[in-house]
């Protein structure tokens, strides 16, 4: 100012922390310097973020700086930080194996301290640069967690020792893991994930009340145990997941591992994956308790068809969206979820561009008669690109199993940029 008043000095020290928790570390200790009133803010502000080594000179003088800063922060009896957040990835700090244990270390110091941590890192190219092991965390502060581009490798993660953990977010990380354990976790988010191919995770999550599997990329499905609290669940799996079979079969072709890959493994490695029923749903039992649903697979993924064998009663479901995986042997999965929700009031078909769902299996389910469960279905939503034989199909599934035509909304999307899209209530069809 020109008058020489200080005015951001004057501010109340909890707005001062609110501006410095914006800030990497280095730079909230560099504002001890500017004047007589900064110089111990930094100490308490409730946030650490350390950005990497880029700008540093060396490699060794950031990671003697995070040394002192944790010692610091986290050595003593002090209220625990809001939250820690890692971001050694950008800059290839983690590329050297002495500073892959650095990290390991820092994360062990900062994780009985902070209610949120969030950490970013690179896996190594050799997975045997990380020994398996079982890990165990312990922190009585920890809320959330937030995992990037880490590895595990053991037979489990083990949360027990968090018992307020309630978010835990994994991204690009390696979990080559049988079994991952939590009473207290409420919300799971596991995106681009690497899993083995001869066994499946299981997750059996007490108090698990939103689960998010976006794009499991190869390895097998995760085995779902109880679910009893889960209110909401997104599921999304490409062409990289490895539930799938070479001879288009929905539950397992039968064959040796000379003649179908994917399905010699299809029921996990008895001596090492998790033990469970082979009789006996993998996926979707474990969502039955939910009351929203997305479920969305390629068209090569078999796991979802499979599993309608013994497909549960969703007995609280109300919001289901389905891609083109639910049109297979005759809308097949389709017909399943009609006559499997009894209250469930808005259904949601997402189809793809490409042409109709082809496949010689035959459907696993096999139809209640032609009357539909559920009597609180308001609506159905076709959201597709073209209303062509595809949507004429679903139309007659649809009013064959007991829905009005007065009941369905389809949504086309223009092939015209930027003209939006048009929507149509059905009044008949030939």
């Amino acid at each position: 100012m020109a008058s020489g008043v200080d005015r951001i000095s004057a501010l109340p020290e909890d707005i001062l922390h609110h501006v410095l928790r914006l800030l990497p570390a280095h730079e909230v200790v560099r504002t001890s310097l500017l004047a007589r009133r900064w110089r111990g803010v930094w100490r308490s502000v409730p946030t650490l973020r350390f950005t990497g080594a880029k700008g540093w000179g060396s490699a060794d003088m950031f990671a003697q700086f995070v040394d002192y800063l944790l010692h610091l922060r986290c050595g003593g009896d002090g209220p625990p930080l809001d939250s820690c957040d890692f971001d050694l990835d950008s800059d290839g700090f983690m590329l050297l194996p002495a500073n892959q244990r650095r990290a390991s270390s820092w994360l062990w110091k900062a994780l009985p301290r902070v209610r949120a941590l969030r950490l970013r890192l690179r896996i190594p190219e050799d997975p045997g640069a990380s020994p398996p092991s079982d890990m165990h965390l312990f922190s009585q502060h920890l809320t959330r967690l937030e995992l990037v581009g880490v590895g595990f490798y053991g037979s489990v993660v083990d949360f027990t020792g968090c018992p307020a953990l309630v978010e835990l977010s994994m991204d690009t990380c390696d979990v080559v893991v049988k079994q991952l354990l939590s009473p207290s976790l409420k919300h799971l988010r596991i995106t681009r994930c690497y899993a083995q191919e001869n066994y499946r995770i299981l997750i059996s999550l007490p108090n698990l009340v939103s689960l998010e599997l976006i794009e499991w990329v190869q390895g097998r499905i995760p085995l779902l145990g109880s679910l009893p609290c889960l209110a909401r669940a997104v599921v999304v799996l490409n062409e990289s997941c490895a539930d799938q079979c070479s001879q288009g079969q929905f539950d397992s072709c039968g064959a040796d591992d000379d003649m179908c890959d994917r399905c010699y493994y299809y029921y996990g490695d008895p001596e090492h994956g998790p033990p469970y029923d082979r009789n006996n749903c993998i996926f979707l039992k474990g969502l039955s308790e939910a009351t929203d649903l997305e479920l969305s697979a390629h068209s090569d993924v078999t796991v979802f068809n499979r599993d309608l064998k013994w497909c549960p009663t969703f007995t609280k479901l109300k919001t289901l969206l389905l891609n083109d995986w639910c049109l297979a042997a005759d809308h097949n999965a389709l017909i399943c979820f009609l006559q499997h929700s009894p209250i469930l009031e808005k259904l949601t078909l997402q189809l793809s561009k490409g042409p109709s769902y082809v496949t010689e299996a035959e459907g696993i389910y096999k139809p209640l008669g032609q009357s539909v469960a559920s009597n609180c279905l308001k609506i159905v939503e076709t959201k597709c690109a073209n209303v062509d034989s595809k949507v004429h199909k679903i139309l007659k599934i649809l009013t064959t199993y007991g829905i009005r035509l007065e009941q369905i909304s389809v949504q086309q999307t223009s092939r015209i940029p930027g003209s939006g899209c048009f929507n149509f209530v059905c009044t008949e069809f030939s």
